[in-house]
């Protein structure tokens, strides 16, 4: 279903999932985020503005601390979205309650108690949710077709930009079709970017400093994305690629070892097969999944 932010349209193909504000026990995530309702496919994502705005709780620096993560360790560990936050912070010896916990403990005496245990409840679902954490962190394109006020932006209707990206358009060309120029389109793509940035801030559930890093990756990748085609189908993107990741799979899996080790070793064939373009590469996992020790 479209949501509106201002006089931008954000085209979304998720499903829907309620909010809980009460912080369930810690979950372990395997295969489909655990979370997700029976049947959904790995891609299900919770059709909440936070998940889609990238409104997260806290300072992925704290957390990539905690972890004792290098720069690009983060994306590199959670490219596959099999590999839980939690299980990581476990193999640290961390308590993945107590690292919620402090992750979260900036907001104490800014949020009353009901946010502030709604932020818990999002800070423990990106630990032990692999897919949401991907997405949220990094996949920040994710939607399969952005329009700000399609008409204005592209010089077309909505449903025309819709089907031409689905039929391998990019943005710029799309709104070359519509006779719009390219520093129009780009702007008012950016504009929106930022009434994200801001309003996951101004409602007071987006940390300042994450949300400004969100919008960074953002602005570096917007060129990129204006002329590319969707994810699924741009040999370049890392993203948006689940169904060539992990191949076909059951609910759970992988279970075992060896069944994670085979799951790494595919991530890893598409990671280095991906072709050399505008997005940046992530960098291969350098620990064992399996065992998750450092080097």
């Amino acid at each position: 279903m479209p949501r509106r932010a201002g006089s931008l349209t954000v085209i979304l193909a998720t499903a829907a999932c309620g909010v809980c504000l009460a912080v369930r026990p810690l979950p372990q995530a395997v295969a489909h985020d655990s979370l997700s309702p029976p049947g959904a496919p790995h891609t299900w994502l919770p059709d909440e503005d936070w998940v889609m705005g990238h409104w997260l709780p806290f300072d992925e620096r704290a957390l990539s601390a905690r972890l004792a993560l290098r720069a690009g360790d983060l994306e590199a560990y959670l490219y596959n979205d099999h590999r839980a936050l939690a299980d990581l912070a476990r193999a640290r010896g961390l308590d993945v309650a107590r690292l919620r916990d402090e992750l979260v403990a900036p907001w104490r005496p800014l949020a009353d108690d009901q946010r502030y245990e709604l932020l818990r409840g999002r800070t423990e679902r990106i630990l032990t949710q692999p897919h949401l954490a991907q997405h949220v962190f990094f996949h920040v394109f994710h939607d399969a077709a952005v329009a700000h006020d399609a008409q204005g932006t592209f010089g077309l209707p909505l449903a025309t930009v819709q089907q031409l990206r689905i039929a391998g358009l990019t943005p710029l060309e799309i709104a070359g079709r519509g006779g719009v120029p390219a520093p129009a389109v780009r702007a008012s793509v950016l504009h929106f970017l930022a009434h994200e940035r801001d309003a996951g801030v101004r409602r007071g559930v987006a940390w300042p400093s994450e949300s400004g890093r969100i919008f960074a990756r953002q602005s570096a990748r917007l060129d990129c994305w204006l002329r590319s085609k969707r994810p699924g189908n741009d040999p370049a993107n890392p993203y948006g690629k689940a169904r060539y990741w992990h191949g076909p799979h059951s609910r759970g899996w992988p279970r075992t070892r060896r069944q994670r080790g085979t799951n790494d070793r595919r991530v890893e064939r598409l990671r280095k097969r991906l072709r050399d373009g505008c997005w940046p590469r992530p960098r291969a996992w350098s620990w064992p999944a399996h065992g998750l020790t450092a080097p």
